[in-house]
């Protein structure tokens, strides 16, 4: 049986140049930031700032995540039949590019003087909805060249790395500033207009440039194929039923629910569960939680690369997830009379375990579509990329409700003009509860997904092998071995 040469030079085709591979990278600073901005203020922009009831705020994302259920699988399909000069994903890339600082604009503008829960929540869920748009018309198509940039794995996960290093940096970036910032506009010390004017202005910019830059210079570089596909909501919904896809999409949405519920609870936990505890002779900030955290999970990417190469993705996945578990279980049950540095320590090892948790879902990815063209015939990566971000937003919405309503139902109480309000015991201990046991329940189903999930680079390689024949309309040459081989991998992976 031919087995294939699992170290088979890569063709000058398929090679990615390093200049590019790092415009690629620095295009990925929105992706890596904006959901991080979203996760760690937004809701409590929403309640503390702008004054909406934590439930009705988290329904401001609910309603807007279920938008995204309508243009997430839409827009991947567009971009999949999308023929123009100009590539298939980025002429939707550039126009999102484009309409970024517009969207942050409506999200925060400064909306506390309407009079109105009513005005607030109807402004609310038409900026959001706006902003959802914008974002998936850049982030959906810009998913799906993390499998067309390269039809070579070993590529691939090479620039998908260097986009990764470029998401890290964001989010720990998006992390820091924003919160700072959220702290010195509750503090007095800026006012809602410097506040408004960075996020806008200096996000926006940020995050446009670089993606508006490989609109024009990263290249699609896998096979466009010839026919075109109509978007059928049964088709779309059965992407779900590819086993390593399935097993993919839970190793995704439960690490980074982790994160967002992490990021969410982040100023509720310093400022209310920490409140009176002193660092360096200050009120301990977001800044000793997150920082550490961020930092830890960027150093633990190299190490997690290494594992990747001699074990296996889904190792390199897993193999951090206890240590994810316990420092939220300790920042959960962090007592004030404990040494206030026991913080930053319990966020480092909590952030050991983030970075290859964080990392491997976007490696894993391309390597799911290469297993669904073994099944179907064709390459479905709009259409997954567009399932993707789906799953996540929708679960990233579902979770942000349900601190909502957790928040409510403890008693939480708001602060819309700068009080200085001591939360009930109840509202603590709800905050602590849903950073720690929602963390470790995520965190069990994300191992248990990762082991089901048996795609390999040795098996990557024969999956090529037999898409390639399937490509060129020559699986009538295959041998009787090698077609027994071919069905063997897709009762196992697909």
């Amino acid at each position: 049986m031919n087995t294939g040469d699992t170290h088979a030079a890569v063709g000058d085709a398929d090679k990615i140049p390093l200049k590019e591979k790092l415009l690629y990278g620095a295009a990925d600073l929105f992706g890596g930031g904006h959901n991080t901005i979203l996760s760690i203020i937004l809701l409590y922009f929403f309640t503390d700032i702008i004054g909406i009831d934590p439930v009705l705020a988290g329904t401001v994302f609910l309603i807007s995540k279920l938008w995204d259920a309508v243009i997430d699988p839409m827009l991947g399909s567009v971009s999949d039949n999308t023929r123009s000069k100009f590539g298939r994903r980025k002429p939707f890339i550039l126009l999102g590019a484009v309409l970024i600082i517009p969207a942050y604009a409506f999200l925060f503008a400064p909306i506390q003087g309407f009079d109105s829960q009513t005005a607030k929540i109807v402004f609310a869920i038409s900026a959001y909805l706006f902003y959802c748009t914008v974002a998936s018309l850049s982030q959906v198509p810009f998913m799906s060249m993390s499998s067309d940039i390269s039809s070579d794995f070993r590529e691939r996960n090479s620039a998908n790395l260097v986009k990764l290093v470029f998401d890290m940096i964001s989010a720990g970036i998006c992390f820091l500033i924003p919160t700072s910032l959220m702290d010195a506009l509750q503090a007095g010390a800026i006012t809602q207009t410097t506040f408004y004017l960075v996020i806008v202005f200096g996000f926006g910019t940020v995050f446009s440039i670089p993606l508006a830059a490989a609109a024009f210079k990263v290249k699609e570089r896998t096979p466009i194929p010839e026919y075109k596909t109509k978007f059928d909501i049964k088709e779309w919904l059965s992407s779900f039923k590819i086993a390593s896809y399935k097993y993919h999409i839970f190793m995704y949405i439960t690490a980074f629910l982790c994160v967002d519920i992490v990021s969410a609870l982040a100023l509720y936990y310093v400022n209310d569960v920490l409140r009176g505890v002193m660092l360096a002779g200050k009120q301990i900030g977001s800044l000793y939680v997150i920082a550490p955290m961020m930092v830890l999970a960027a150093l633990i990417i190299p190490v997690c690369y290494v594992i990747m190469q001699k074990k296996s993705k889904q190792f390199a996945y897993r193999v951090g997830l206890p240590l994810y578990a316990v420092g939220a279980v300790l920042l959960a049950c962090y007592n004030t009379a404990w040494p206030s540095y026991l913080i930053p320590v319990f966020a480092c090892i909590m952030g050991l375990g983030v970075g290859g948790a964080q990392m491997m879902p976007w490696l894993v990815f391309p390597d799911t579509v290469d297993v669904a063209e073994l099944k179907l015939g064709y390459r479905p990566t709009g259409a997954f990329s567009g399932a993707m971000t789906f799953s996540r937003t929708l679960s990233t919405a579902i979770a942000i409700q349900l601190v909502g309503i957790g928040l409510k139902i403890a008693g939480y109480r708001q602060s819309t003009s700068g009080q200085d309000i001591v939360q009930p015991p109840s509202a603590l201990l709800a905050v602590r509860i849903m950073l720690g046991a929602s963390v470790v329940v995520l965190l069990l189903l994300a191992f248990l997904a990762s082991m089901k999930y048996k795609v390999t680079d040795k098996k990557l390689e024969r999956v090529r092998y037999f898409n390639e024949h399937s490509r060129q309309k020559t699986d009538d040459l295959l041998t009787e071995e090698e077609k027994e081989e071919k069905q063997k991998l897709l009762k196992e992976l697909c």
